[in-house]
């Protein structure tokens, strides 16, 4: 067991860089969050050589206790939601280094997906395929695995999923949502 642990990740902006440059610098702050500072992510560019189309916006921090218990993840969930509520995203994906095990999670925006007819069952079908534990509300799906930033893609699940059912016994999805 370590007391010290970690979590990272990356989200690949769709359309508006502006809108998420605005959030970040103007009401983020505002929302108190306890896990997520506007300091921990990277503001990127739309220059070119450095972006191409869609900016990917990467972030972490350190973390003492990290995802130690059940409410913790419910906790975690719900504000990086808010966040994403909040950005014009595809996908996002966080590694996460918590006390007993280290998780890799995943979020799609289902509106993104939406506007292919037939990609949301594609996308279902996929997970089913690959053995991918996944769950969904109204606006993501979530799950456990790494996902290819550019397609969205995910085969490879979370190997410590065994870890994380003994870690989080009660884990349900979705996790209520922040009211802000």
């Amino acid at each position: 067991m370590n007391q010290w642990n970690y979590f990272f990740g990356a989200i690949m902006l769709d359309s508006d860089y502006k809108g998420f440059l605005d959030f970040l610098q103007n009401r983020m702050k505002t929302k108190d969050y306890y896990y997520f500072h506007p300091d921990i992510f990277s503001t990127s560019t739309l220059e070119i050589p450095y972006c191409y189309e869609n900016a990917l916006i990467s972030f972490g921090r350190t973390a003492k206790w990290f995802l130690q218990y059940e409410y913790d993840l419910h906790h975690f969930i719900r504000e990086f939601e808010d966040i994403l509520n909040h950005l014009d995203f595809e996908y996002a994906q966080v590694r996460a280094g918590t006390v007993y095990s280290e998780y890799s999670f995943f979020w799609m925006n289902k509106k993104k997906l939406e506007k292919y007819k037939t990609r949301i069952q594609e996308t279902e079908d996929h997970f089913k395929e690959y053995n991918i534990r996944f769950y969904e509300n109204e606006h993501f799906f979530f799950g456990l695995g790494d996902i290819e930033l550019s397609t969205g893609w995910c085969e490879r699940k979370n190997d410590d999923a065994e870890d994380f059912d003994i870690q989080y016994p009660d884990f349900k999805y979705p996790v209520e949502q922040i009211n802000r």
